[in-house]
């Protein structure tokens, strides 16, 4: 039923959709993939894995850039407790203008606003309830644990050599490890909790904390761990069972994992991409650092240092250079006047317009439209 929903919504939208696979990392179907076939030939499974990873996080669609600058939507299918085994991935979408991009490869263009409007419908349209596969990973979750608590002996004291374990192998990157060391401390919270719930969810916030300081330790984003903790201890605070918190667990231990393992470039790639569209489609107006840094989530100081580390320029710097570039185009194509194209790009006055292009160009406004008109 939802791929016959894909295939009309994909017919009236013009806009490619795709189903991808959480536990495979990787899409359903790979046949007509713009991404398989994008000469840019990126890790496109880890952009949208993370892209998956992150709409699931806010519970809602979720809209970001890959390298080339085009627009991917993502909707989580998810269970009532929050678990996601797979997402809907709509895009490509050119959003902005052409001349922005060095190949459109006839994607659909949209505006900004019929992209926010496509992401509304489609999260309404494709997010649904657990299915047959999502309840088997948290089967198999579920017996990891089981297993685990057979293998305990029943005198020895809590393990904290073992919390060590742990804490090294997210350090030192090690996923294989992280995992069966976190699988065998869960084995032993469920084991000594005397089956009372309270005490499993606080050794299970204070696990969670540990894996939050063994990231940071990694390398990990410390603003992004500390955000994506706060969003858990509200959550572990809702369960009533240990069956719902243990379904909770299955899916937030390998996203946890993933954020610290895989996404560092991505997470900043898709930061840095989220800045540049919007500083794109608001240079004509007055922008802030407090609005870029609302835009994305992030302080303004941090924003500030993942911009000048990925771009080599300050975001000030960034916005004067996109508003001269638009402004280069109006020169050669229009009558408009200076002071016009001063206040259409977005500069305060003609005076400073003219300041700032001939700081970057080394002509005048007018001077360069001399030479670029014949």
């Amino acid at each position: 039923m939802k791929e016959k929903i894909i295939k009309h919504f994909s017919s009236l939208t013009g806009v490619d959709v795709n189903i991808f696979d959480v536990r495979l990392k990787c899409f359903e179907t790979q046949s007509d993939l713009f991404c398989k076939r994008c000469p840019r030939a990126c890790d496109y499974n880890r952009l949208h894995l993370y892209g998956t990873y992150e709409s699931a996080r806010w519970d809602e669609k979720y809209i970001y850039y890959c390298p080339l600058d085009f627009i991917f939507i993502t909707v989580p299918t998810v269970d009532s407790d929050g678990i996601m085994n797979s997402g809907v991935i709509l895009g490509p979408i050119v959003m902005g203008e052409a001349e922005d991009f060095e190949d459109t490869y006839g994607l659909p263009n949209l505006a900004t606003a019929r992209v926010n409007d496509l992401a509304e419908v489609a999260s309404h349209v494709f997010s649904d309830k657990r299915d047959s596969a999502q309840r088997e990973s948290v089967t198999d979750f579920l017996n990891a644990i089981y297993r685990e608590l057979e293998l305990l002996p029943k005198n020895k004291e809590y393990p904290i050599e073992l919390e060590k374990r742990l804490q090294a192998s997210i350090a030192e990157g090690n996923e294989m490890k992280a995992k069966e060391y976190l699988n065998r401390l869960l084995g032993e919270i469920f084991f000594r909790s005397n089956c009372e719930f309270g005490v499993i969810k606080s050794r299970v916030l204070e696990l969670i904390v540990l894996l939050s300081r063994s990231a940071i330790e990694g390398g990990a984003d410390t603003e992004q761990i500390f955000l994506l903790n706060n969003g858990y201890i509200e959550e572990i605070n809702k369960f009533d069972t240990v069956e719902k918190l243990s379904v909770w667990l299955s899916g937030i231990i390998n996203r946890f994992i993933g954020y610290v393992f895989e996404f560092h470039d991505v997470r900043h790639s898709v930061t840095l991409h989220k800045v540049i569209g919007y500083i794109r489609s608001n240079y004509m107006n007055k922008i802030t650092l407090d609005e870029i840094a609302e835009h994305v989530s992030m302080s303004k100081s941090h924003i500030s240092k993942i911009f000048n580390e990925g771009m080599g320029v300050s975001i000030s710097t960034y916005i004067n250079r996109t508003r001269i570039e638009r402004s280069k185009r109006l020169l050669k194509s229009t009558t408009l006047t200076i002071a016009e194209i001063a206040v259409l790009t977005g500069f305060e006055d003609q005076s400073y317009y003219t300041k700032q292009f001939k700081a970057e160009t080394g002509l005048s406004p007018k001077e360069f439209r001399k030479r670029a008109i014949p």
